[in-house]
């Protein structure tokens, strides 16, 4: 339990009450000092704000006291400000900080503190705020990302699983790697280009000064899909409606940027937000989709703007469809700081399918967790018209 999860505060932290009677200034629920309290506006009793919280969450609309209904207000002003009068040992005391603070300022010098514990990447030992950095700089067991290849390897197997010919021989095959993509990437706006200058033959789309070409497909819309439109989630990540733009989406999701920013800073998500600008990023992990609201038309698959979210080498295949039958597909290799544009231009389909697996953690984004989320950023698509 951290200070910001705490019920009230202990009585026995109070260092000077000038007087004043603590007793009175207890949370009827935890019996502790008062912590952020609020009140009834019924019957004016101050409740800690965590408390209360919890208890309604159980007793929805109920006041503890037995009013018809729980309204919130503010705590009641001479309540505050005899709150406000109060000196309190930091909670990290027992771990060694001698301040004592003020009421009012005890939530700033808890959030601050250098002797609140946090936990080590690599070991998992528990080490506090001021000595953190000393021991991640000299843990053996953290984890450490190679700038130039992208290896995750322990800083004890440097000597082992990091060396001078193996960090070349990663970035050698990358390059291969990327070679390819590259050649594939060529040759579809190879393609594109002959597309655009027979439409512009068919079509005669040639400005004025015969030196532009202008394509206007009367039967072909693209559009590009930055899913601000969808609705905010500030607090929190949703589904994307199974119905949107005209497509049916299944198993992927969509959050805010001040969502990504709050709770995982150095996550992939946030990459992806610094790159587009959109008020909205999806993403899906494992296995997901995107087809065609009706069953007897097809549209183009583009393009797509995409990095992994937690994970570096994470391996992302695009299958594309018609009636059941594979039509295209795509490996792409992600990672977690370098969005990537992948140029596709799939005609004629009527599903996507989206696979993730692989990849190795990330250390930098302060995760656990064993998970192959991908983020999408922007998806262009062409549809019939």
């Amino acid at each position: 339990v951290t200070s910001m999860e705490q019920k009230g505060i202990p009585a026995d932290r109070v260092c000077d009450a000038s007087g004043i009677s603590v007793g009175h200034l207890e949370c009827s629920i935890c019996h502790d000092l008062l912590r952020k309290p609020i009140a009834c506006q019924s019957c004016e009793t101050p409740f800690c704000s965590v408390c209360i919280y919890r208890w309604l969450i159980a007793n929805p609309n109920n006041c503890p006291n037995q009013c018809e209904t729980f309204v919130e207000r503010k705590c009641p002003p001479f309540i505050a400000k005899l709150l406000s009068q109060l000196h309190i040992a930091c909670y990290y005391q027992s771990k060694g900080c001698p301040q004592i603070i003020s009421y009012e300022a005890l939530d700033k010098h808890e959030s601050e503190c250098d002797y609140q514990p946090q936990q080590c990447p690599g070991c998992r030992l528990q080490i506090l705020k001021k000595d953190f950095h000393n021991h991640t700089k000299n843990c053996a067991s953290v984890g450490l990302t190679c700038q130039d290849c992208c290896l995750v390897y322990k800083r004890v197997d440097t000597a082992t699983k990091h060396t001078d010919n193996i960090c070349l021989s990663k970035q050698l095959r990358q390059l291969r790697g990327e070679s390819k993509q590259n050649k594939q990437e060529l040759h579809k706006l190879t393609n594109l280009w002959d597309k655009m200058c027979k439409l512009s033959e068919s079509y005669n789309v040639f400005n004025a000064d015969k030196k532009t070409i202008v394509v206007s497909d009367p039967e072909f819309a693209k559009v590009t899909i930055k899913f601000d439109d969808l609705p905010s989630v500030s607090a929190e990540c949703k589904n994307i409606p199974s119905i949107y733009r005209g497509l049916a989406w299944n198993k992927i999701s969509y959050m805010d940027k001040s969502y990504a920013v709050k709770t995982c800073p150095k996550s992939g998500y946030v990459t992806s937000f610094d790159s587009c600008g959109s008020v909205h990023i999806a993403y899906l992990k494992d296995e997901a989709s995107i087809s065609i609201e009706s069953t007897t038309e097809t549209f183009t698959l583009i393009s797509l703007d995409a990095c992994a979210a937690w994970k570096n080498d994470l391996e992302l295949t695009i299958t594309g469809h018609r009636n059941l039958a594979l039509i295209d597909t795509h490996t792409v290799t992600l990672f977690v700081n370098r969005p990537q544009h992948i140029l596709l231009e799939w005609d004629n389909i009527d599903k996507i399918i989206f696979k993730s697996s692989g990849g190795t953690t990330d250390p930098d984004s302060a995760t656990s967790a064993n998970d192959t989320q991908v983020v999408i950023n922007q998806l262009t698509i062409g549809l019939d018209l």
